[in-house]
């Protein structure tokens, strides 16, 4: 602050506290935008009066930009002091890097096996499978299950067995999902329960990302956390890898060439296609992860020892915090095609292709990732997170708004929004985990991230519910709206808060 201001503070102290009214009023006002905005965008939806949708929206940005430009303002006690970066060793750097690279790829491959279940539920009726909608949702969110609950026992298991051997096992494990669904598909007589059973075994793709996360935060230094945990989080374009590869592969048989169809005869679907194709990377990986990276050195450390960060409140703010940001990422990798599907199969000029546009969801949330944690170091992961939950509610409040089958492209560009400050989050998250919890970093993200896996199991679920009995999506939008509010507030009071003790 210069010395001009800091004189004028002293001589005018009440100055301060009226500026600082005035800000609290702007921002108060800005809620009371967002209620409109919501309630309009509801009443659109359900078939009320639209005239108001788009004044309450744009009045709403323009204060919200407002209030934004006022944060300058704000007095010493409340502004984001001056941050000051401490040099630490980084002995291992060659190795570090190689590691991460390794691991980067290796989670990308883990994520396009977890989210194979995206893709395949859109052709199962094609290939000749007879399920319900709330079936093939039920196929879609069911990955998730597993992958969440077992980030806990991945994320122990680094610092007790030494990180190249743990993730390359776990790597290799990718196999049995692979082979299971490959061999389920193939017949459209398979029992639904097995089709579940195999979704459900699917999940331990999932889990990788916590024993991935754990490797890389023992090798780099907390200066640089955020930054290469961020970069590992590019892994997560494996959703869009599969995405991308599942509709690809299908056409094909297993000797590799594709099917012509006869007259009148659509071409064969080869389902199985989805799954055997990861085998030869998954072999590959784990030869990567075992002749190209070591053990970090240091001390192994029992489980009964790890546990004690389930006892940490911060472990389970930032788990809810996480459980929005890449909820929202696993939610829209896991259910944005049927989600097109169902809603806009009626869009003037025929239904957009889901497995075309879905994949952008996820490509720029995971593009995003690095860029969170890169701003989190220079900024501070607490603005970042701020910034991220703040732009998906304001998102989720508009989304509710393009729904009508002729509005899919301003649908489209929110969820981009969306997903893009749900990258962005989950970045600066893992920068805050090593900084708040450095004793119990591996398994506090295993933890973290097992519930953030969860929040990507609820919204397709009650997606696929509010469109049977509501008709409409909007209701869950709106819940997702309020529980980003909640976050929004939980992070601000713990890690944005310049007066915390955990402020970072």
């Amino acid at each position: 602050m210069s010395t001009f201001r800091e004189a004028q503070r002293q001589a005018h102290p009440t100055k301060t506290n009226t500026l600082l009214l005035g800000v609290i009023c702007v921002l108060i006002l800005i809620l009371t935008m967002q209620v409109w905005l919501l309630t309009a965008a509801l009443n659109e939806t359900l078939g009320g009066h639209t005239s108001i949708k788009w004044p309450a929206f744009w009045g709403s940005l323009a204060l919200f930009v407002s209030g934004v430009a006022l944060l300058r303002y704000l007095p010493p006690p409340i502004r984001l002091p001056a941050r000051t970066m401490i040099q630490e060793a980084f002995p291992h750097a060659a190795l570090a890097w190689r590691t991460l690279g390794i691991s980067a790829v290796s989670l990308a491959l883990a994520f396009a096996v977890w989210f194979m279940w995206s893709a395949i539920p859109i052709r199962l009726k094609d290939a000749g499978f007879s399920l319900s909608r709330q079936q093939l949702f039920w196929l879609a969110a069911t990955p998730v299950i597993l992958g969440s609950f077992l980030r806990i026992p991945y994320g122990l298991i680094v610092s007790t067995f030494g990180s190249r051997r743990s993730y390359a096992v776990v790597t290799l494990l990718l196999l049995l999902p692979c082979l299971a669904t490959g061999f389920a598909v193939m017949n459209p007589a398979t029992p639904y329960w097995v089709l579940l059973a195999c979704a459900a075994l699917t999940g331990i793709a999932g889990a990788n990302f916590a024993t991935s996360m754990g490797v890389v935060n023992l090798w780099f230094p907390k200066r640089t956390q955020g930054t290469a945990l961020g970069i590992n989080g590019l892994g997560n374009l494996g959703v869009t890898i599969a995405q991308l590869t599942v509709p690809l592969v299908i056409g094909f048989s297993l000797a590799g060439a594709p099917e012509a169809s006869g007259a009148g005869r659509p071409r064969p679907i080869h389902l199985e296609n989805a799954a055997f194709v990861w085998i030869p990377f998954i072999l590959l990986c784990s030869g990567a992860i075992w002749f190209g990276t070591k053990d970090y050195p240091a001390q192994p450390r029992t489980l009964a020892s790890q546990l004690v960060a389930g006892k940490r409140l911060h472990t389970w703010v930032l788990s809810l915090v996480y459980f929005l940001t890449f909820g929202c990422f696993v939610a829209m990798g896991a259910s944005l095609p049927l989600m097109i599907k169902e809603v806009f199969a009626e869009a003037p000029g025929g239904a957009p292709n889901p497995l075309l546009f879905a994949p952008w969801a996820a490509a720029i949330a995971t593009l995003m990732r690095p860029l969170g944690g890169w701003l989190a170091d220079k900024c501070g992961a607490g603005l970042i997170t701020s910034i991220s939950i703040g732009t998906m509610s304001l998102g989720g409040f508009s989304l509710s708004g393009f729904l009508q089958p002729d509005q899919f492209a301003g649908f489209f560009t929110v969820i981009l929004i969306i997903c893009a400050a749900a990258g962005l989050g989950n970045g600066s998250i893992f920068k805050i985990i090593p900084l708040v919890l450095t004793n119990e970093a591996g398994a506090a993200i295993g933890i973290i991230s097992c519930i953030g896996a969860l929040g990507g199991f609820v919204p397709p679920l009650l997606l696929g519910w509010t469109l049977d009995n509501l008709g409409s999506p909007a209701w869950a939008y709106t819940g997702m709206t309020l529980f980003a509010l909640l976050c929004f507030l939980a992070n601000g009071w713990f890690y944005h808060r310049p007066t915390s003790p955990t402020h970072c």
